[in-house]
Protein backbone atom coordinates (compact mmCIF):
# COMPACT_ATOMS: atom_id res chain seq x y z
CA UNK A 1 0.00 0.00 0.00
CA UNK A 2 1.45 3.03 -1.00
CA UNK A 3 1.80 6.32 1.58
CA UNK A 4 -0.77 7.97 -0.76
CA UNK A 5 -3.25 5.10 -0.21
CA UNK A 6 -2.72 4.16 3.58
CA UNK A 7 -5.60 6.02 5.96
CA UNK A 8 -4.14 7.75 8.87
CA UNK A 9 -4.76 4.94 10.98
CA UNK A 10 -2.93 2.99 9.12
CA UNK A 11 -0.21 5.17 8.44
CA UNK A 12 0.70 5.66 12.58
CA UNK A 13 1.01 1.87 13.12
CA UNK A 14 3.17 1.50 10.10
CA UNK A 15 5.36 4.58 11.90
CA UNK A 16 5.29 3.03 15.02
CA UNK A 17 6.63 0.02 13.82
CA UNK A 18 9.20 1.37 11.71
CA UNK A 19 10.77 3.89 14.89
CA UNK A 20 10.03 0.27 16.94
CA UNK A 21 7.96 2.07 19.23
CA UNK A 22 5.09 0.10 20.70
CA UNK A 23 1.33 1.12 20.19
CA UNK A 24 -1.12 0.27 22.25
CA UNK A 25 -4.22 -1.33 20.53
CA UNK A 26 -6.76 1.84 20.28
CA UNK A 27 -3.99 4.84 20.34
CA UNK A 28 -3.98 4.32 16.43
CA UNK A 29 -6.98 7.23 16.26
CA UNK A 30 -4.52 9.71 18.78
CA UNK A 31 -1.64 9.21 16.70
CA UNK A 32 -2.82 9.62 13.93
CA UNK A 33 -4.83 12.74 14.56
CA UNK A 34 -1.46 14.25 15.71
CA UNK A 35 0.73 13.04 12.49
CA UNK A 36 -2.42 14.46 10.64
CA UNK A 37 -1.42 18.26 11.93
CA UNK A 38 1.86 17.54 11.99
CA UNK A 39 3.41 16.49 8.51
CA UNK A 40 1.87 18.25 6.09
CA UNK A 41 3.66 21.95 8.01
CA UNK A 42 7.06 19.51 8.26
CA UNK A 43 7.02 18.22 5.07
CA UNK A 44 6.50 22.38 3.77
CA UNK A 45 9.62 23.50 6.21
CA UNK A 46 11.63 20.83 4.31
CA UNK A 47 10.89 21.83 1.26
CA UNK A 48 11.36 25.73 1.83
CA UNK A 49 14.64 24.41 3.94
CA UNK A 50 15.82 22.57 0.88
CA UNK A 51 15.44 25.61 -1.37
CA UNK A 52 18.82 26.98 -2.74
CA UNK A 53 18.55 30.22 -0.53
CA UNK A 54 18.03 28.32 2.54
CA UNK A 55 20.78 25.33 2.11
CA UNK A 56 23.38 27.40 4.15
CA UNK A 57 21.77 27.91 6.87
CA UNK A 58 22.20 26.06 10.47
CA UNK A 59 20.88 26.31 13.61
CA UNK A 60 21.31 29.13 15.79
CA UNK A 61 22.06 26.99 18.68
CA UNK A 62 24.62 23.82 18.79
CA UNK A 63 24.67 21.49 21.21
CA UNK A 64 27.95 19.92 21.69
CA UNK A 65 28.95 16.77 23.96
CA UNK A 66 31.71 17.41 26.08
CA UNK A 67 34.51 14.73 25.15
CA UNK A 68 36.47 12.33 27.17
CA UNK A 69 39.32 14.97 27.43
CA UNK A 70 36.81 16.96 29.46
CA UNK A 71 36.97 15.43 32.99
CA UNK A 72 33.78 13.28 31.31
CA UNK A 73 34.20 9.08 31.85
Amino acid sequence: MSDATMTSEARARALSRYADLPLASGREAALAAILDAWIPDANALSRKMSAPEHRDLVPATMFAHPGLDDGER
